[in-house]
């Protein structure tokens, strides 16, 4: 009998390549399943079925650290027995950007868990949660607008706050709006069920209510606190790397998204060597990504941008240089 692969999970900064190294890995992989189906994206639903939260515009506003003293003895089993039941001769292959301040929480609850750490260069990522986060506050006919909060806790994680308008006043929310939002956080709960999935959405905390606890205006975005992005960029994937060196090595490795454009086929294929998967579809994957989009951050970082993200990176040259160190090449383009 074949022996059981272990889970593995692909973490790193949303907009720092998690999404499209997944789809190649689970292209190179085609018999390996992710933990939830298609319906619940990023498994989001399912940790906050455990008490997690998963900030994003789909299920909530927080995004709050978990360590392994937060793990119960319930959870626990249920989610053991979970996986247990979802595994598939290919194995489980998962990922989510919102677990980088939870790498602990699934370590230990998951011990045979791997990890694979996805970072890009802080200017790319930086310009693109820029227009990210502006989209979100842009809002559309069946999503409210949203601003981004960075807070100030331990292993922090951005947070989703619904805004009634964009001037942040309180203002009576679209009752249509309100309905529909309603609507399809019952849905997506009656999906969970019916697919025999643990999920939970949780509703968002609006701007107003949200900003009387929070006062700061520095760590909103858009707002005061654009250099909040690059900060995060730093902090996050330091804290993910020191929750990660507390694991055998054996547990993680680190990717660097360039090496990834440059040399798709063979980083996947050492992806999954390293989580002991087969490869059958390897050689359907492009031996390069498209590169097209590789200084997109020039034109949609502003030379002032550019300028505090810098800055942001002396401010904090130590964390920056041991990001580096550990994954092996320069994050700061030029």
């Amino acid at each position: 009998m074949e022996s059981k692969k272990s889970p593995l999970f692909i973490v790193g900064i949303t907009r720092s390549g998690t999404t499209i190294s997944h789809d190649m890995v689970m292209q190179a992989c085609p018999e390996a399943v992710d933990l939830t189906s298609d319906d619940d994206f990023e498994c989001r639903n399912f940790w906050q079925a455990f008490g997690l939260t998963i900030g994003s515009r789909r299920t909530g506003t927080l995004c709050e650290c978990a360590t392994e003293d937060d793990i119960d003895p319930v959870s626990k089993e249920a989610i053991q027995n979970y996986v247990a039941s979802r595994h598939a001769q290919g194995g489980i292959i998962t990922k989510n950007p919102h677990l980088l301040n939870k790498i602990s929480y699934v370590a230990n609850i998951l011990p045979d868990a791997k990890f694979v750490l996805i970072v890009r260069d802080i200017m790319g990522v930086v310009a693109s949660e820029k227009v990210g986060f502006n989209d979100a506050y842009q809002g559309d006919e069946d999503t409210p607008p949203y601003v981004h909060y960075w807070p100030d806790t331990k292993l922090p994680c951005w947070s989703y706050v619904k805004c009634d308008d964009k001037q942040h006043q309180l203002t009576k929310p679209n009752f249509l709006l309100t309905i529909k939002t309603m609507i399809k956080r019952v849905i997506v709960n009656l999906k969970n069920k019916s697919l025999n999935e643990p999920g939970k959405v949780l509703p968002h905390q609006k701007f107003y209510d949200f900003y009387q606890s929070h006062p700061d205006k520095t760590r909103y975005y858009p707002g005061e606190g654009f250099h909040r992005i690059p900060e995060s960029w730093i902090t996050l994937n330091f804290n993910a790397i020191n929750q990660l060196k507390q694991l055998d090595n054996s547990r993680w490795m680190t990717i660097a998204y360039n090496h990834l454009v440059d040399d798709t086929k063979g980083v996947v294929s050492n992806m999954l060597t390293f989580a002991g998967c087969d490869a059958p579809g390897l050689d359907n994957l492009p031996t390069q990504l498209n590169k097209s989009s590789a200084d997109k951050w020039r034109k949609n970082l502003s030379i002032e941008e550019q300028e505090t993200v810098k800055a942001i990176v002396k401010r904090n040259q130590q964390s920056f240089e041991t990001i580096c160190n550990v994954v092996g090449t320069n994050m700061l383009v030029d």
